[in-house]
């Protein structure tokens, strides 16, 4: 290599901690994004908050097409969520009693601003009379008070994200799902502090766009976007610091001025240093894309280390994107299906079926179902209404050896009793297994078979 040649090594050091920097904090970025859109109202105008930090907001219906907040939503569910800020003091959650409602599947799942899901009341995992559970940060004192039949829940980090998940099924199941609901409470002891959001959100910088969406829309933006996610990043780290074992990552990242803090500026960094770290977020937006698809092309693809991720940040970071909120394997099990049996890519102008064995259903001890997506990460707007298929799905017609037969396309077939419609184009499936039985690590999904009309 002549010297001519030579990489400048600024913009060399920048590329490599760009790429490592954007997958690392992706998904801490990404929650704290989300926060700023469903509970702070935007600086100038726009929509309302959807529900103030400290409380919760009970989404009395299942989640439709239009609805893009969060990729990859599940349509079998009514959702409560809520962003809880423990830096003012703990917070009590109020757990439903499962017995009062027929042993209805539900979960409260809380996750750390880094996405891990750390814990689940629920169905599963608390008292059938129900429960109080105290929710304690990280830096709360030790002599706060809590009561005395309090489960007492410590939590990694001072922001958490509560999704509550309540199984439902059609229009007649909706007062009973909602009836359970409502006894999900979150209660702020007297005098703390309530509805203050991290400074991260407070100070958000530039738009709530996903950065992800934000390089696809404008790839001839990439340095403003790759300034405004760094400056995010920093900000961020502030208001969520990282776990000890990552303090070697951010002593790297201090070689690029990427320290927590608000005082990050993009425009202050030298040009070579800034273009390495703007190709370096390139890199790793590349790797996520690529990442998000089988790379063997099998028809299903299922991880059971979401939600608990440790040092595997890559998994982490596409789990961000491709669903923010995913739950541990011992609650639910998500396998993605991007491939058909020949490992070639879904494509709604073709016909698919997907067959059960009589004796071969998804093995769960709650429920399971089968969602389609557009290519968007969004669920697909068709004129049934149908996003998923399932064990709860009403009239649903067996084979006559007892099986299940799916079929799955853009052009109606004859019988649309066991249709999942597709768009005329690229999509994928995500099977959930909720409560999976231990034999879920080892059973085979049915793969997707072309057909011919």
């Amino acid at each position: 290599m002549t010297a001519s040649s030579t990489p400048d090594p600024r913009r060399a050091l920048g590329q490599s901690i760009g790429l490592a920097a954007f997958i690392w904090g992706y998904p801490l970025v990404e929650t704290l994004r989300t926060c700023r859109l469903q509970s702070a109202a935007p600086p100038t105008g726009g929509a309302p908050a959807k529900s103030p930090i400290d409380r919760l907001l009970h989404i009395r219906d299942a989640t439709q097409a239009h609805e893009r907040d969060i990729v990859t939503p599940a349509n079998d569910l009514l959702y409560t969520t809520g962003w809880i800020n423990l830096a003012n003091g703990p917070r009590l959650l109020h757990v439903p009693a499962s017995k009062r409602h027929d042993g209805r599947y539900f979960v409260l799942a809380l996750y750390d601003a880094w996405t891990n899901n750390f814990a689940n009341p629920g169905l599963r995992t608390s008292d059938p009379d129900g429960e109080i559970v105290a929710l304690v940060g990280p830096g709360t004192p030790a002599d706060s008070t809590v009561p005395d039949d309090a489960r007492v829940i410590h939590c990694p980090t001072d922001l958490v994200w509560l999704i509550g998940r309540i199984v439902v099924g059609d229009n007649d199941d909706k007062v009973a799902a909602r009836a359970l609901q409502s006894d999900i409470r979150l209660e702020c002891p007297p005098g703390t502090d309530t509805g203050v959001s991290p400074s991260a959100v407070s100070a958000w910088i530039g738009d709530a766009q996903d950065t992800m969406a934000a390089l696809a829309e404008r790839p001839g933006d990439a340095d403003a976007i790759a300034g405004r996610f760094f400056g995010n990043l920093c900000q961020s780290l502030a208001s969520a610091p990282p776990p000890r074992e990552d303090t070697g990552m951010l002593a790297w990242f201090a070689r690029a001025r990427l320290v927590p803090g608000t005082h990050f500026d993009w425009n202050w960094l030298d040009a070579p240093l800034r273009d390495g770290l703007c190709q370096g977020l390139l890199d790793g937006a590349a790797l996520l894309i690529s990442s998000a698809r089988s790379q063997v092309a099998r028809p299903w693809a299922a991880s059971f280390a979401m939600g608990n991720y440790g040092t595997n940040y890559q998994l982490r970071a596409l789990v961000a994107y491709k669903g923010l909120g995913g739950l541990v394997s011992d609650e639910a099990v998500y396998a993605m299906g991007d491939f058909d049996a020949d490992k070639q890519p879904l494509d709604g102008r073709n016909d698919y079926q997907m067959s059960f064995g009589a004796n071969d259903l998804p093995p769960v001890d709650a429920f399971w179902s089968v969602t389609l997506y557009d290519a968007d990460r969004f669920l697909y707007a068709n004129p049934t209404g149908r996003y998923a298929i399932g064990d709860r799905t009403p009239n649903l017609r067996r084979d006559p050896d007892g099986g299940l037969t799916l079929r799955i396309g853009h052009a109606a077939p004859t019988d649309t009793t066991n249709w999942l419609p597709a768009p005329a184009g690229s999509f994928y499936l995500i099977l959930r297994m909720y409560c999976p039985r231990p034999e879920a690590r080892t059973w085979q999904i049915p793969a997707l078979q072309r057909i011919s009309r």
